[in-house]
């Protein structure tokens, strides 16, 4: 005997990430700028990255730097902001 589930009554979530953040061309972005995007995400301070990275705070800060230009932002909350649906979209594709 076979049993069907019906899930067509199921909710398909569409994250509501402003266009900004779903515009956000990551492809441009180097390894190391990924990584640094990534601690941005985690709200980590430029002390805690460069430990982390084996790297000077002041390579850190170009590497934030780098990532602003690239991506068109300004502060670090734009940036933990697109780290965030990017962390999201990577573990829930359907939907993004």
């Amino acid at each position: 005997m076979t049993t069907h589930v019906d899930h067509s009554h199921e909710e398909v979530r569409v994250c509501a990430a402003p266009q900004w953040v779903r515009d956000a061309d990551l492809s441009q972005l180097t390894t190391r700028e990924l990584e640094v995007l990534d601690a941005l995400g985690k709200c980590l301070s430029n002390t805690v990255i460069a430990r982390r990275l084996c790297v000077a705070e002041r390579t850190v800060k170009k590497h934030i730097t780098s990532v602003f230009v690239k991506l068109d932002i300004s502060t670090r909350a734009e940036a933990a902001v697109i780290a965030t649906f990017k962390s999201c979209a990577e573990r829930c594709p359907r939907g993004h």
